[in-house]
């Protein structure tokens, strides 16, 4: 009986950091990627799983040149959360619920990041053969969303 799983180590999810960018080609052994393919278009770095210092780099040259980046990184990664409420949540305090007026209810309506599907909703006439440009307009013009960009499942 073999167990499967990240409990019993057979599954663990893992980010990697890459010193070279190049090396984004040993990650993968069953892509068959060129070595000169650039970091950015290969699928460890589209799927998550590999981390350059190159990127790092150029988030903080792009974060010292502009203030409001780091603005927007950070929104992009927590949702919206600000400086104080994670000075808060440091310190221990914790969220307690309480009443939902009209008020508190609008300071919920913030940036959030979320994986729409293109099969059904909304921006499915998008999805089979459309342009992302026409996806892009659409979204941004109907429902006041960014589309950052296109998550390809890959055929199994």
């Amino acid at each position: 009986l073999q167990r499967r799983g990240s409990v019993y180590g057979s599954n663990v999810p893992m980010i990697t950091e890459l010193v070279n960018d190049s090396n984004v080609q040993f990650l993968d052994q069953d892509d068959d990627d060129d070595p000169d393919t650039e970091l950015y278009l290969t699928q460890p770095f589209a799927c998550g799983t590999a981390f350059a210092v190159s990127v790092l780099d150029s988030l903080m040259s792009t974060t010292y040149f502009n203030q409001n980046a780091l603005t927007l990184i950070r929104s992009l990664i927590t949702g919206g959360a600000t400086p104080e409420l994670e000075l808060i949540l440091a310190e221990g305090a914790g969220l307690r619920g309480g009443y939902s007026t009209p008020e508190t209810l609008a300071h919920r309506d913030r940036c959030r990041v979320g994986q729409i599907s293109l099969y059904d909703g909304p921006l499915a006439q998008f999805g089979e053969g459309g342009k992302y440009g026409n996806l892009f307009a659409a979204a941004l013009r109907q429902y006041d969303m960014l589309c950052i960009g296109l998550y390809r499942l890959l055929p199994m």
